[in-house]
């Protein structure tokens, strides 16, 4: 029965996640993590190795396509689902709340909602996994897990830095329980936390190498969320991703902390909520909502009035159910390309948005190239002031009617070979007055036309014809976009 429970949920999962894959072209990111994965690194300016080659191997095997680099994350996502009940079981609850677990996971707009691929998905498996770890220390008290944890924290920093905080929570707890302070007086803590050092290695190797650039990436990033609203925006999006369960959530912060032997796990979630409050996004502290959940069905699953209970559990069912189909327009990609801009989707989420218009572009850039006179189409590239068309080009483009195509955002700076000469860029997303400093003459020779009316990043971006004033390896470094 449990077996079947738990199948039904992520066959459901991972079946509307195949089923609606295809609709909507190439995310802007995932251009960007196909494009990391054809330069492999240690490192990267804004995420470490992980993704980008997961994402290269995954390609090579079944093909460049939407729906083929999609198919990792609708399984991930399904890992995720389970682990929701996996926590109910941990905690001591029946099938019947590890069944409600899975419903509030399957519908929970953080699982639900988490279809592209990027390292987010990624992310929220690896501290999952660890969670489930810690709180199997936790509850099981066998001291061999930290091996376990100290190996999932590990692969979880080569995904995404996001997952520091997180450490940085099971350590406050561990000191401060004392039965974990006990466990470090084993040698088995020191272990894990060696090996999940060991496991970093490379990455912070690669950042020293190249100066940090994440750091700067950070610094300018931080800037961006707090422009956004900062504090108060945190607490309003968090909330969007609790919709109508943020009573259970609460009930399980309190059931946490309200029990020695939980406690630790609660310090452990509370820890990445008050650091992001202040330094983050709203869906940063994210993946820590499942366990917090599942405390908190444990905690109705107690309660001794039979009536209240069952209107308790119907509540949820409830709650979830319309969390479902209150925002599956936007967690589930069902709704066409032609249909985003008519129904308002693609200026009410820049995620959908993004996705459309990359092949239309290819053509319009190949059509503005082939334009060019010849002489001046032989000495000539093209330059993205976003690494969304330099992706596509390079995706979707014909080598031999198009030149090569750059961008200076992010990791693409460093992708410009030292040898290139040109005397002539097609700078996309720049007006002329921008590369006035770069161009002996600049003029705009086109815009770029996003289909259906979609509004996203490119729509209406100017395409400036520029003469160089000097080689562009000497000009790239003022061009430099670590935002």
């Amino acid at each position: 029965m449990t077996f079947l429970v738990y199948g039904v949920a992520v066959v459901f999962l991972i079946g509307v996640h195949l089923a609606t894959n295809n609709v909507l072209g190439f995310h802007i990111d995932e251009l960007y993590y196909l494009a990391s994965g054809r330069h492999p690194a240690f490192g990267y300016v804004d995420f470490p190795p992980i993704v980008p080659l997961i994402g290269r191997l995954e390609t090579a095997v079944l093909g460049v396509t939407p729906w083929t680099l999609r198919l990792l994350p609708a399984l991930l996502g399904g890992v995720n689902v389970i682990l929701c009940g996996a926590y109910v079981r941990k905690l001591g609850g029946s099938l019947g709340f590890q069944a409600l677990a899975l419903l509030a996971g399957i519908t929970e707009p953080l699982i639900l909602g988490t279809w592209l691929f990027q390292t987010v998905i990624f992310d929220q498996v690896a501290w999952m996994l660890s969670i489930y770890c810690f709180l199997s220390i936790v509850i099981d008290r066998r001291p061999r897990l930290w091996i376990l944890l100290g190996i999932t924290l590990g692969i979880g920093l080569e995904i995404k830095y996001l997952i520091l905080p997180l450490i940085l929570g099971i350590g406050i707890a561990a000191l401060l329980t004392p039965s974990l302070r006990a466990d470090l007086r084993t040698r088995y803590p020191w272990i894990g936390g060696a090996l999940m050092l060991v496991i970093w290695a490379p990455n912070v190797i690669w950042q020293i190498a190249n100066g940090f650039p994440t750091v700067a990436y950070i610094s300018n990033h931080q800037g961006d969320i707090q422009s956004g609203g900062g504090v108060a925006n945190f607490v309003v999006y968090f909330l969007l991703l609790l919709v109508l369960l943020t009573p259970l959530w609460i009930a399980g912060f309190i059931t946490l902390f309200r029990n020695p032997r939980l406690r630790p796990i609660g310090i452990a979630c509370a820890t990445p909520m008050v650091v992001y409050l202040f330094v983050g996004k709203y869906y940063y502290p994210g993946p820590t909502i499942p366990i917090v959940m599942a405390a908190g069905l444990v905690a109705l699953s107690h309660v001794r009035r039979p009536r209240l209970r069952s209107a308790l559990v119907g509540a949820v069912v409830l709650a979830s159910l319309f969390d479902f189909v209150g925002l599956a327009k936007i967690t589930i990609p069902y709704t066409p390309p032609d249909r985003l801009h008519a129904t308002g989707l693609d200026t009410e989420d820049s995620d959908l948005a993004s996705t459309v218009g990359w092949p239309q572009i290819t053509n319009q850039m190949t059509a503005i190239y082939q334009a060019l006179p010849a002489a001046e189409r032989d000495s000539t590239v093209i330059v993205s002031s976003d690494y969304g068309v330099a992706g596509a080009l390079q995706i979707f483009g014909n080598p031999k009617l198009l030149p090569a195509s750059f961008s200076p955002q992010l990791s693409d700076w460093y992708w410009l070979p030292s040898h290139l000469t040109a005397t002539y860029a097609l700078m996309v997303g720049y007006e002329p007055s921008d590369v006035a400093w770069m161009c002996t003459s600049a003029k705009v020779v086109s815009h770029l036309v996003v289909p259906y009316d979609v509004v996203n990043l490119e729509s209406g971006a100017p395409v400036t014809f520029c003469t160089l004033n000097a080689p562009l390896p000497a000009l790239w470094g003022r061009l430099k976009d670590f935002s």
